[in-house]
């Protein structure tokens, strides 16, 4: 399966980032990515206390944005992974590319933290708003940040149409008996979870949409010189 080479392409990019042998530099990710799960909940705030929006906003925060819980759903899949072919049997491609795009989407949050992390850390200055904004300017990775929004409204978009296919949804259910006596357990809940967060939403799009509008324009604002680079609603002290 396609779905299942990609995803073990993006595990390998994973492990071989250098905070895994640094202790010093996985502390200070920890602490940026702390940061932007502050900085997130907060410039969302009336978007994530919707009730319909809440299990949404939690999957973005936990799921979607690496920290702790992606390492152990890395370290699982290292270990099912290849004895993965059994999985063309359980699931369908689309549910897996799915899953795939949300752990390349996982990845990619944390590849770029880590950038910001080894910035301050060179620097020697602690995780607050003023030094973020700086780190943010030095390592100038505008146009990769753009592609992270972008992948996470590919991730909705990709997980909403399989949820709303009566096929799909009936036959990844059915699958889940079979996956947890494979021990491919982690991978079927986080499939799973990103379904169960989109179920309570009339439409995915009410609120991809909001959340990265603002995103990108926060991203306009950090990475425009002219007006100080200082952000509307980026503030987290």
């Amino acid at each position: 399966m396609a779905a299942l080479a990609d995803l073990q392409q993006h595990l390998t990019r994973f492990w071989a980032l250098p905070h895994h042998q640094d202790d010093n530099l996985s502390a200070k990710l920890k602490e940026v990515q702390g940061w932007q799960q502050v900085r997130i909940r907060r410039t969302h705030r009336e978007l994530f206390e919707q009730p319909k929006n809440q299990l949404m906003a939690d999957y973005f925060l936990t799921q979607l944005y690496g920290g702790d819980e992606f390492k152990i759903l890395a370290e699982q899949l290292a270990r099912i992974l290849p004895k993965a072919k059994k999985l063309e049997r359980l699931a369908k491609e689309s549910a897996l590319e799915a899953g795939s795009m949300g752990i390349q989407a996982a990845i990619l949050a944390i590849e770029l933290d880590l950038h910001l992390a080894q910035w301050l850390l060179a620097q020697n200055l602690p995780v607050n708003e003023e030094n973020m904004l700086a780190a943010y300017r030095a390592i100038d990775e505008e146009k990769e940040r753009r592609v992270q929004i972008a992948n996470l409204k590919e991730v909705c978009y990709r997980t909403d149409k399989h949820l709303n296919s009566f096929m799909l949804k009936k036959a990844f259910a059915l699958a889940k008996g079979t996956a947890y006596r494979y021990n491919f357990q982690p991978l079927y809940d986080f499939i799973d979870t990103g379904f169960k967060a989109m179920k309570p939403l009339k439409s995915v799009s009410d609120f991809i949409e909001p959340f990265c509008k603002r995103e990108l324009l926060i991203i306009d604002q950090v990475h425009d010189k002219d007006n100080g680079g200082k952000p509307m609603a980026f503030g987290v002290s």
